[in-house]
């Protein structure tokens, strides 16, 4: 994925429209799919829980994944639909749907996954505002069918897309899944190999092991504690925007921006300096982040919530569904310089990886009865990092997002954080950022972005003195 936009940005002459959605006796068979004792997983349950208070609301909610990419020719409609059928079969996330049963969220599970079986119809001419809405309209989260595969046909070529509801997808899939549908598609249409990339694990296994591991934590265990102490260092939530947002309420619309950091060699150079300070690349983007809270605000502590996969094989890296984490992170800026920082924020996100394991949601139903904690996990800011060189089989997987011109988009609504999304591929660095739609965080996020993007130039300036070009 080269980076992650609004939907609404996206845009393409008028072409003829296919989408598969599952044919009816799919429906049907899902619709008597029994109850299983595998319960959600708390990223799930999170999400389907606020998906129903916006409901309630009558808000709308960013909550679709909506990967984009272009094949030549004319789109084999047969070929299709075998795809994206064999997809939602391979991966046991698709087999779920969710029931509200009082104050508790059951799952149940198609029991055989040959029952799924996607038809195809072509809907005639479209405008992009036209398939915008019929992205939207993408069914939501309690709907078994929560997601769509299309293709809008053009006169040379036609561009292909799965919108999926984030229940059944996070952003470190993404890119892999168009991958596997690409390659699979050309597969069938060519009577070509496809690309070997394994069997998926399981996700229901995921959620089982997460709410097992859930059952048996407590108060006393050290990760719970280090969470705790983290969110009282932040007057008992995860840590605020460094600037105005002109919002008191932790909810609100969200607008984007999204500019071009570092082309591919100055990001380079920005690597090759975070290595020499014995930091990765999350770690420098974090001490640029730091730098600027310490320039903009006077801050002189640095504190964020950073997102990383809670995949660790293999298979876990081949399987669709929600496997993501929160990693706290806080540590002193003071006068420090990048490689200081760097280094001591590159420690500190790795010491504290294994947090990532521990939801947030479970920490704070622990925490319940602490004064010192709230009790809602929203609000607040977030900086994720995301390379499309991720394991397994990086190279194929990226050579594929570079042909297919692979780019990811989400609705808009509804947010409770601010989110700083850096996304790496051949081209360089991006960065989109989401904030509360008025004037005064505008204002805000332009400020700290243009500043934020400034102290990572400077970061590879000390190794590369003189560049080209760099966007934004």
């Amino acid at each position: 994925m080269t980076d992650l936009r609004p939907l609404h940005d996206w845009s393409g002459p008028p072409a003829t429209l296919t989408l598969w959605r599952p044919s009816a006796a799919s429906m049907e068979s899902a619709k008597l799919a029994p109850v299983s004792p595998v319960l959600p997983s708390y990223e799930q349950e999170q999400h389907l829980r606020a998906f129903r208070a916006c409901e309630q609301r009558h808000e709308s909610m960013a909550r679709l994944l909506v990967v984009v990419w272009d094949e030549a020719g004319r789109c084999d409609l047969r070929a299709m639909t075998h795809v994206v059928t064999a997809h939602l079969r391979r991966h046991d996330t698709y087999h779920s749907w969710f029931e509200e049963r009082g104050e508790a969220i059951v799952r149940h599970v198609l029991t055989d996954p040959a029952a799924i079986e996607m038809d195809c119809s072509t809907l005639g001419e479209v405008s992009a505002e036209d398939w915008q809405e019929h992205v939207i309209a993408t069914p939501a989260p309690f709907a078994w069918d929560c997601f769509r595969f299309g293709a809008l046909q053009h006169t040379t070529g036609f561009t292909c897309f799965a919108s999926i509801d984030h229940l059944h997808a996070d952003a470190t899939v993404v890119a892999f899944l168009m991958a596997e549908i690409r390659s699979a598609y050309r597969a069938v249409r060519d009577g070509q190999t496809s690309l070997q990339f394994g069997p998926p694990g399981s996700y229901l296994a995921y959620c089982s092991s997460q709410r097992q591991r859930a059952a048996a934590t407590t108060l006393a265990d050290p990760e719970v504690k280090e969470w705790i102490a983290f969110l009282h260092r932040n007057d008992g939530r995860t840590p605020s925007f460094a600037l105005p947002l002109g919002v008191l309420e932790d909810r609100y619309q969200a607008e984007y921006v999204h500019v071009d950091v570092l082309d591919d060699a100055v990001m380079a150079a920005f690597e090759s300096a975070c290595h020499a300070s014995g930091a990765r690349v999350i770690g420098g983007l974090l001490a640029c982040a730091a730098l600027t809270e310490r320039e903009l605000a006077g801050r002189l502590r640095y504190s964020v919530v950073t997102p990383t996969t809670t995949r660790r094989s293999a298979p876990g890296f081949r399987t669709t569904g929600w496997c993501v984490g929160l990693v706290p992170i806080d540590f002193e800026v003071q006068e420090r310089t990048f490689a200081q920082l760097a280094f001591t924020a590159q420690r500190n996100f790795d010491e504290r990886r294994g947090l990532a394991h521990v939801p947030i949601e479970l920490v704070l139903e622990l925490a319940a009865g602490l004064p010192t904690i709230r009790s809602v996990a929203t609000g607040g800011v977030m900086l994720s990092y995301m390379d499309a060189n991720f394991p397994p089989r990086s190279a194929h997987v990226a050579r594929e997002l570079q042909q297919g011109n692979g780019r990811g988009y989400i609705n808009q609504g509804m947010a409770a954080q601010v989110a700083l999304w850096f996304f790496r591929t051949h081209r360089g660095l991006s960065l989109t950022a989401a904030y509360p739609a008025n004037g005064t965080a505008r204002a805000s996020m332009h400020r700290y972005v243009k500043t934020l993007t400034g102290a990572c130039r400077q970061a590879a300036d000390a190794l590369m003195p003189t560049y080209s070009h760099v966007g934004g």
